[in-house]
């Protein structure tokens, strides 16, 4: 009966006011997640939460791991950590195997497996599921909400994009505007990986799922090789070329 009566006094309201209580709801399950997001109590040492990895409102602490254990960038049983920037907009499946499509089970399997917590509630993946999709991309004031650049970028990176979305063949993986795709990708780095999102990118390096490049113009130079080979271009790209797709990158 009481229930009836919460369901009725809600169809009573006007309009705004409905759509007002359900903004409130969302916005309440959102800041609690990010309550959870920083609880140390989810792992089962009572020492980090996902926060530690992801620090900066979902950002990356910019580490290789193996469990909890910081290795070497380009350990091959290394994983790096990945930005939750702009988690909300993505292609791409969750973890580096790319095969968990959904973020709630990605969260679990983090807290269960990796910080060996306790199993979380069914109320807390949502939380959580909410607060990560709540996180959006990092400032990139010369790009369109395309993904394309600005008229006000700079020279460099409008060359960088027409290469990218040309001749380099970046786009084949990373489609604008969250520039990921589905489905994991053999890039000659040891195996099938998900395609990360290349937005805020020269925030989030080491790059690859084991960390093993430090510069964008080393991940530039070696998918520049591995495209053209896979691919038998024709085509070359040109050290100033390569600098390019690099200033593009940097204005993800």
């Amino acid at each position: 009966m009481k229930r009836l009566l919460v369901i009725a006094a809600l169809v009573a309201l006007p309009l705004p006011a409905f759509a007002q209580a359900s903004a409130q709801t969302a916005d309440q399950k959102i800041e609690r997640g990010r309550a959870l997001f920083n609880d140390k109590s989810l792992s089962g040492s009572g020492q980090v939460s996902c926060a530690t990895c992801h620090p900066m409102n979902g950002h990356t602490d910019n580490k290789t791991y193996v469990g909890l254990d910081v290795v070497p960038d380009g350990d091959p049983r290394g994983r790096s950590t990945p930005t939750m920037w702009g988690a909300g907009t993505r292609l791409a499946e969750w973890s580096w195997a790319g095969n968990i499509p959904s973020i709630e089970t990605n969260i679990r399997g983090i807290i269960v497996n990796r910080m060996k917590g306790e199993e979380p509630a069914k109320e807390t993946l949502e939380a959580l599921a909410a607060y990560v999709r709540s996180l959006p991309n990092g400032p990139a004031p010369f790009l369109n909400p395309d993904g394309t650049p600005r008229n006000t970028a700079q020279a460099d990176v409008k060359r960088g994009y027409d290469l990218f979305a040309g001749k380099a063949g970046c786009m084949s993986c990373h489609v604008p505007a969250s520039y990921d795709k589905k489905g994991p990708e053999d890039v000659g780095s040891g195996g099938a990986f998900k395609v990360p999102s290349l937005r805020n990118v020269s925030k989030t390096g080491p790059y690859f799922h084991d960390g093993r490049f430090g510069s964008l113009d080393e991940t530039v130079a070696f998918m520049w090789d591995f495209y053209k080979k896979k691919s038998d271009s024709k085509d070359t790209l040109s050290d100033a070329d390569k600098r390019d797709l690099v200033a593009f990158l940097r204005a993800l």
